[in-house]
């Protein structure tokens, strides 16, 4: 009789989920786990119930299903999926403290994983106290981990992205808090958990490429790396959504604006995979710097099915452009669609913020230095360069169109190596718009900063990224600075 007692007793505290939960990669997490980072999010959330009938305490469910909430959050930027779904981060956490092993490096691990992608989450509602808390649980429970699992490399993965945006945070708050990190800690983390998933079976290894390669191109400055890295990785964009969305974005950041072209056009689609509308946007602004004559359907499929509110403004401010520079039709039709950006959307991102103020500003922009701003932009720089040469004289003779004339033609001539000139270029840009609210003289020191700092003349270098600080403009300014203060943390 007591046999039959205990098995019934055994068999309710595994109904009520009261025994002892464990963190196991099996091989239908495994599966389950590349689902989702192909975001066959449906698809892996079947899969996931599979796994609670046959793996009831294998707490790596957890984890998973927070991944899906995550994407599917991160992706759509519906506040009331948000809200819906903000709930199960509590009751995940809960669940692990009371069940999960504690022996485990998976246990603060996980609870640090579903903080941080929390945090990312809450980013874009703009909810950035709580993003920081966030953020820094995650910080917490990641070095106690650290210590307590020194050999666990997925621990790694993810304090390498916190250690190298560290040198961004006040460093009053650094010290209050007692957060330690660094570009060149993050650099080396991630680096050692790229060589180990390079000989051995690693689940993030995706998620390891990606960080390395936006640690590479933007903390580093080292472009070109993280293009051939990423190019050159096992990551294929035919059939994963987010190796899509990381190649065309590097891509098109690096001059290889056909590629990602390629790249957007052929990704997956089909009912197994989230409907990634931002995708589209991506594709009609690569194609608006090519100047391609179909760039509008793809900004009008974006606008007619994104529920989310990011990248609306920018997107009617692209349309509009597309009516200057490659439709080359009347004032009115680009009015009509910045009349949108000041109606549509919202401004809570750069891009967005600064369609807006192009708005409110109802001063349209010279097509000539805009369709030389896209290609430019598209890595097409030839064409770029004879077009502003051509037409020279039309700019020098006026302020403010001289002003942007040479700040495009240093961008230009930077990028096709002619340092000496975009050097030149840029001073002149200083010494005319330094006391304006425009983004170009900023940037213009932010790029003399990086010329130098590429040719190891560090003083230099640093004094053009202190520069830099010293500027203000109503655009692109925080992205601006956060460079500045990367390139003054990497000549540390």
């Amino acid at each position: 009789m007591k046999i039959y007692v205990l098995i019934f007793f055994t068999l309710l505290l595994n109904v009520f989920g009261y025994s002892q939960g464990y963190f196991e990669e099996t091989p239908a997490i495994k599966a389950a786990y590349n689902e989702i980072v192909n975001l066959k999010l449906e698809t892996a959330q079947i899969s996931l119930e599979k796994i609670k009938v046959e793996e009831p305490n294998n707490l790596m469910v957890l984890h998973l299903e927070n991944y899906i909430d995550f994407f599917t959050v991160f992706i759509n930027e519906e506040k009331n999926e948000f809200k819906r779904l903000e709930k199960n981060k509590g009751k995940r956490i809960k669940q692990i403290k009371n069940h999960g092993d504690k022996t485990s490096p998976y246990y603060l691990f996980v609870q640090a994983e579903i903080e941080l992608q929390w945090a990312l989450v809450r980013a874009k509602f703009n909810q950035r106290f709580k993003a920081a808390s966030e953020s820094y649980n995650a910080y917490v429970l990641l070095t106690e981990n650290q210590q307590k699992f020194p050999n666990f490399i997925a621990n790694k993965k993810s304090l390498s992205a916190i250690h190298v945006l560290v040198e961004s945070i006040p460093g009053f708050v650094r010290s209050l808090l007692d957060i330690k990190g660094s570009i060149a800690l993050g650099t080396k983390e991630i680096t050692e958990v790229i060589e180990y998933s390079e000989n051995n079976e690693f689940l993030y290894r995706d998620e390891a490429i990606a960080i390395y390669t936006y640690i590479l191109f933007y903390q580093n400055n080292r472009k070109k790396d993280a293009w051939e890295y990423v190019s050159q990785s096992e990551l294929d964009p035919s059939k994963s959504l987010l190796a899509c969305f990381l190649i065309s974005t590097m891509a098109t950041k690096v001059g290889e604006n056909d590629h990602a072209i390629e790249v957007l056009k052929n990704r997956p689609r089909g009912k197994d995979y989230a409907e990634f509308r931002y995708l589209d946007f991506m594709l009609g602004k690569a194609k608006l710097n090519r100047l391609d004559v179909d760039a509008d359907q793809h900004f009008n499929d974006f606008l007619n099915n994104f529920k989310g509110q990011h990248y609306i403004k920018e997107a009617y401010q692209k349309l509009a452009w597309y009516n200057l520079v490659v439709k080359d039709i009347s004032h009115v039709d680009y009015q009509r669609n910045m009349n949108f950006v000041l109606k549509k959307g919202e401004e809570l991102i750069d891009g967005d913020k600064q369609a807006l103020k192009e708005a409110k500003r109802q001063i349209v922009p010279d097509p000539i230095l805009l369709k030389a701003r896209l290609l430019y932009d598209g890595g097409y720089l030839k064409r770029a360069e004879r077009l502003l040469l051509d037409n020279a004289q039309v700019f020098l003779q006026e302020n403010e169109k001289r002003l942007e004339y040479n700040y495009r033609l240093g961008r230009i001539s930077q990028d096709l190596g002619q340092s000496d000139n975009a050097i030149k270029c840029y001073r002149q840009v200083i010494e005319q718009g330094e006391r304006n609210d425009l983004y170009f003289a900023c940037n213009a020191a932010l790029q003399i900063g990086l010329i130098f700092e590429k040719s190891e003349n560090f003083e230099k270098a640093k004094s053009y990224f202190k520069k830099c600080l010293t500027m203000s403009p109503s655009d692109y300014k925080n992205s601006l600075h956060q460079k500045a203060k990367s390139g003054l943390n990497r000549l540390k």
